[in-house]
């Protein structure tokens, strides 16, 4: 049988990865199964069609939720368009399907629930999302997430629909589900109950139509590509065949099933000091090879697809023509993966006069100084390096990332001298890391002009390479990671005190971001001056946190 994937790159690096998973680890498990990832293909199974409810005679009428999101104290309220569900919805649509989609965080942006010493929960609040459904006859709902930390909202709220209404068909999808789909089902129980019936693993664009035209006959399909549920009492999980291969066959998100108003107004998107009032935020491509040891999105999506330019202009020119965006911000793990590819499409949008960042950030490497000339012309005035660390041998050691930091100082003084914003990334606390790296680390990069910066404490993400090998070595358990603060060392990765760590942290980020200012008090006011009074508005909490927050501007990007 032929090997799924044909890069040589990419089996290479399946291969480390392979070499640092326990050999019951779950993401194993998931990426053995998998087609883009797995040794060999296997042939897919024939439908096994089974009756688990009575005819409607329909498509059922389906909504996509995205419930409340946990936060910690000072955090900005970054507010952005479910643009996962709303390419859901964008297909379902283009299939002639009835969907609806709600975001339960925009719809509940004051809504502030504290759960826990400086967390709070942001979103709908639980009485009205339960006459939300009372009121509407949604055959199915549909949950999401983008956080592991908020998986205890996604259950709390589908939950909720089993009470309003429990003839209804309670599915999930997204990153965790997808990866711990057997735990996850394992887990959705409430006095011996499932709220959840089913999880759609992968890319939901290409399962949830066939999943809903089946349901119209009251039927599933217990051998469906991705599909894994319940049947007679057990917990399946069937593997991911398709892969979403021709992204420019996908409808644009469809934004019009959104309140895009009420994003506006809020006007805190992905990277939170925008140049624009009215912002969207689009992928230009899916997947990233690259197989950092703390990321999980690499593992859900690994192999790297592009859509055409010409194909991303005509979305940004319909968001210009729809919805009168004034700045567009891209979301892709690898806008530049591909310079040939990114080139041209800094040319095209040279005539849309948009305004455009990196809040995802930038692979270093990537980039030239041809390349940079080509996006400041086409409107970037903000860009995020993800360095990761100034450490080259924690790069290499502990983070597996391909970042040439020789390559960094002449880089950054280039985009410094066109006058970009620049926001820089570091991980620290990895395990294996001394305290002696970081040091290091942090003085290679106080020699760098950033003009903004996040330090994250390491965390073990479920979905990662880290996770898994943290997990197994009794360092943390799956029920501990759901509960992330990159700010603070919580989970214990490292063999520094937390308190230590924590320390160096604190006193890097007071240093460097009174660097920032002194420096360059004008390209800070640049970046700030729109944005000062309104932070009471777009941050969690108390009055003492947002007042750190907008000291310490470089922690909020």
């Amino acid at each position: 049988m032929p090997e799924t994937t044909p890069d040589k790159d990419l089996r290479v690096k399946q291969n480390k990865l392979d070499a640092q998973l326990p050999q019951d680890s779950p993401l194993r498990l998931y990426l053995a199964e998998k087609d883009e990832t797995a040794r060999v293909r296997k042939p897919r199974p024939e439908s096994r069609l089974v009756q688990v409810r009575e005819p409607l005679g329909r498509i059922p009428r389906t909504l996509l939720v995205m419930p409340p999101m946990c936060m910690y104290e000072g955090a900005v309220k970054r507010v952005v368009p479910p643009i996962g569900l709303c390419y859901i919805a964008g297909a379902l649509e283009k299939e002639g399907i009835d969907v609806s989609v709600l975001d339960c965080i925009v719809e509940g942006i004051d809504e502030e629930v504290p759960v826990g010493k400086g967390v709070w929960n942001m979103g709908m609040s639980e009485e009205r999302f339960r006459a939300y459904i009372a009121e509407n006859e949604f055959d199915v709902v549909g949950f999401t997430m983008i956080y592991s930390s908020d998986l205890q909202n996604l259950y709390r709220y589908a939950q909720l629909v089993k009470e309003v209404r429990p003839e209804t068909t309670v599915i999930a999808g997204g990153l965790h589900a997808s990866i711990y789909a057997r735990r996850f089902l394992q887990d959705a129980v409430a006095d011996d109950v499932p709220f959840i019936d089913y999880v759609l693993r992968g890319e939901g664009e290409i399962r949830l139509g066939d999943f809903l035209r089946n349901l119209a006959d009251g039927r599933v399909d217990l051998s469906a590509d991705g599909l894994a549920g319940r049947h007679e009492g057990k917990i399946f999980a069937n593997p991911q065949f398709a892969r979403v291969t021709d992204l420019d066959a996908l409808p644009f998100p469809a934004y019009h099933k959104v309140p895009v108003e009420k994003y506006f107004a809020h006007n805190v998107p992905f990277s939170p000091y925008p140049r624009g009032k009215r912002v969207l935020p689009l992928y230009t491509s899916r997947g990233c090879p690259v197989g950092c040891t703390f990321c999980a999105s690499t593992n859900f999506s690994k192999q790297y697809i592009a859509r055409s330019v010409d194909n991303v202009i005509a979305e940004i020119r319909h968001y210009k023509d729809a919805f009168g965006v004034d700045e567009v911000q891209f979301a892709d793990d690898n806008l530049t993966f591909d310079r040939k590819r990114a080139t041209e499409l800094f040319e095209k949008m040279v005539p849309l006069g948009l305004p455009w960042c990196t809040p995802n950030g930038i692979m270093v490497n990537t980039l030239s100084a041809p390349l940079v000339d080509r996006m400041v012309d086409s409107g970037l005035y903000q860009i995020t390096l993800s360095l990761d660390s100034g450490s080259a041998e924690t790069l290499k050691e502990q983070h597996r990332k391909p970042v040439d930091l020789t390559k960094v100082p002449d880089l950054m003084a280039y985009l410094y001298d066109l006058g970009v914003l620049m926001h820089g990334t570091l991980v620290v606390g990895m395990p294996g890391e001394t305290e002696e790296q970081i040091k290091d680390g942090f003085a290679f990069v106080e020699q760098l002009p950033f003009h903004s910066i996040n330090v994250f404490i390491a965390a073990a993400i479920p979905g990662s390479e880290l996770f898994e090998q943290a997990v197994s070595n009794g360092a943390i358990t799956y029920e501990g990671a759901l509960h992330i603060d990159t700010a603070r060392s919580t989970l214990r990765l490292s063999n520094i005190a937390a308190e230590r760590l924590e320390e160096l942290v604190s006193g890097f980020l007071e240093r460097y971001n009174k660097a920032i200012y002194q420096r360059d008090p004008e390209a800070w006011e640049r970046k700030y001056r729109d944005h000062k009074d309104r932070m009471s508005r777009i941050c969690v909490g108390s009055a003492s946190a947002i007042t750190s927050t907008i000291i310490s501007a470089g922690a909020t990007g």
